[in-house]
């Protein structure tokens, strides 16, 4: 009645189909080969045009992504020259207004009612009056040489800068 364990028939697994495909050695089963069906090219399947567009399209596609980094690195580049530029602004501005400050510092330290102040706190007195005294230019040419100022060859009369200065102006007819 009862049967053994051991002799009850077992089910084999089914066998997995290959996926290795075989290149068609007939016209025909070229032709079928080419149908539209979806397959796996191996590389011996590949043709030299295949290998030709995928080389291209690969190298495009490197091309393209050093390029994206170019572009990166470049508005990354401009990036830092503007911050330096801000920053140089900036000093220039800083720079501007403390200028201004000491502008208004120096005008209130020139302004002559406290200069009036200070000289009276010093014991000065304002002066009484002014007196002009008339130099003879020859006397200030001999201190100016004496001192180094002129070259003494320049002192002398010998020549006047303007003499040929009419001439010229009856020869042009007194148009410039």
């Amino acid at each position: 009645m009862a049967k053994a364990v051991s002799t009850i028939p077992r089910s084999r697994p089914a066998a997995r189909p290959t996926t290795r495909t075989i290149k068609p050695r007939s016209a025909e089963a070229r032709r079928a080969a080419k149908s539209p069906v979806a397959r796996v090219v191996t590389r011996r399947d590949a043709t030299n045009g295949m290998r030709r567009v995928i080389m291209v399209s690969a190298s495009i596609a490197v091309l393209a992504i050093m390029v994206m980094f170019l572009v990166v690195a470049f508005q990354t580049r401009i990036a830092e020259t503007q911050m330096k530029i801000d920053k140089i602004n900036s000093q220039i501005q800083a720079e501007r207004d403390r200028y201004d400050a000491l502008r208004l510092e120096r005008s209130a330290l020139r302004d002559p009612a406290r200069l009036v102040v200070e000289a009276t706190a010093m014991g000065m007195i304002p002066g009484t009056g002014t007196d002009f005294t008339t130099v003879e230019p020859t006397s200030v040419a001999a201190v100016l040489v004496s001192t180094g100022g002129v070259d003494p060859e320049y002192m002398s009369d010998s020549e006047d800068p303007l003499e040929n200065y009419g001439a010229v102006k009856a020869l042009i007819g007194g148009q410039p």
